[in-house]
């Protein structure tokens, strides 16, 4: 948004570096990127939801604080919160979880609740790694109150690594229900996530309801882990090393807006998201009544859909959808050709992920997906392809029927797609 108004606060936002204690490690390399790319932006303030140092390691922590020290050497102000690979599981949790706030630097209470710039912002710990005690909610609802009666028309910042159930990208399995009941409570709660990995141009990383939920990815892997795609091993996306991702907030009077960066490659990632202040639910610009408003993904005229063999593998190649929303996902269906019954039979349908998320310049137009082994030999078989947009909106398909090759022997490919 083009403005010559000047912004309250700047900060930095950030998630799941997953470090090994070396500058040639790739989530803190990655990180790295993030705080040159924050230092141009002029943050005050960083913030990190978790999962910076693998199994708590000081050496991690110490490097990251040096490298913070690199690029702001007069100082910023820095908010976290644990994640569970933070917190060694060779330990019990009390231990680990004040080893983890020792390496943060910061107070091992929960929760942390800080005025930084004059707002609100309050960190909340589990109690073993994975999940929030319900005897500690109260502590967070007292501080959550305590943020409103200060000034109960500004946001409140929460930064939890797991996000609250039912709202963002990954919080229908990692999302946690005791989070989303105190949170509901409070319209002025914007909360920031990790843990899921999505990917930011995934336009479900911001949700709003009775409040504001958002999830900040990842500088170390992206995953889709509740699509079940065809390509992706255990929810890791191919490739997925470049889902290098981060947030570049400014707080003005009347809004928040979030800037999404791939910062190895410097490209912001979409439009901002604007988060109105006061926010009031009812105007909510993030509800579930967008998808309705989402445009299906749609081929060119002149798309071409190809079908590859290659040392028992099949593959098919086409163009990518270049009209409507962009593809997140493609849909392919296949069928098989009964000819004596004179029927299509046997539909299987495999959903993959796009390549939305990777680096722009490894960003083909044309998509290769290797196909399942259940194709059979000389059968005659049509191919049906879709893109389908975040919220599942499906354009028209591209088609190709073909006679199989004959003699041809089909290996399965869903345990050997290429991640690298």
């Amino acid at each position: 948004m083009a403005s010559t108004e000047k912004p309250l606060l700047k900060a930095g936002i950030l998630s799941d570096i997953q470090a090994l204690p070396s500058r040639h490690d790739w989530g803190m390399y990655n990180f790295s990127k993030a705080l040159e790319l924050f230092r141009e932006k002029g943050i005050k303030l960083l913030i990190n939801a978790g999962d910076i140092a693998e199994n708590g390691n000081p050496e991690t922590y110490a490097l990251y604080w040096q490298l913070i020290g690199e690029y702001f050497p007069e100082g910023v102000e820095h908010t976290a919160c644990e994640g569970n690979h933070d917190c060694s599981p060779k330990v019990p949790f009390p231990e680990a979880f004040a080893k983890a706030c020792q390496g943060l630097r910061r107070e091992a209470c929960n929760p942390e609740h800080r005025v930084i710039g004059g707002y609100d912002f309050i960190t909340f710990a589990t109690f073993d790694r994975l999940h929030y005690a319900e005897s500690e909610l109260p502590a967070l609802e007292k501080a959550l109150q305590k943020a409103v009666d200060r000034d109960p028309l500004k946001p409140v910042f929460v930064i939890t690594h797991f996000p609250p159930d039912q709202t963002v990208s990954g919080s229908f399995t990692s999302g946690s229900k005791e989070l989303l009941e105190v949170f509901k409570k409070f319209p002025q709660v914007i909360s920031l996530s990790g843990h899921t990995h999505y990917p930011l141009l995934d336009e479900r990383t911001i949700w709003q309801g009775n409040f504001t939920a958002i999830e900040t990815s990842t500088l170390a892997y992206g995953c889709m882990s509740e699509e079940n795609c065809f390509n992706c091993v255990n929810g890791i996306l191919p490739f997925g090393r470049e889902v290098t991702e981060a947030v570049y907030m400014e707080i003005f009077e009347t809004r928040v807006e979030f800037h999404r960066y791939n910062v190895t490659d410097g490209r912001e990632l979409g439009v901002p998201w604007v988060v109105d202040v006061p926010f009031v639910p009812e105007k909510a610009s993030y509800t579930s009544a967008r998808a309705q408003f989402r445009q299906a993904p749609e081929f060119a005229q002149d798309a071409a859909l190809l079908l590859r063999y290659d040392y028992g593998y099949a593959y098919i190649i086409f163009d990518r959808a270049v009209k409507g929303d962009f593809a997140q996902f493609y849909d392919v269906e296949f069928s098989l050709y009964d000819e004596e019954k004179g029927l299509w039979e046997d539909k299987q349908l495999y959903r993959y992920a796009s390549d939305f998320y990777r680096f722009e310049f490894n960003r083909q137009d044309k998509l290769y997906f290797k196909l399942p082994g259940t194709l059979q030999e000389n059968r005659l078989c049509k191919f049906q392809v879709y893109g389908v947009e975040s919220f599942g909106k499906r354009g028209t398909p591209l088609e190709m029927e073909c006679r199989l090759w004959p003699g041809y022997k089909f290996k399965d490919g869903s345990p050997l797609y290429p991640q690298e």
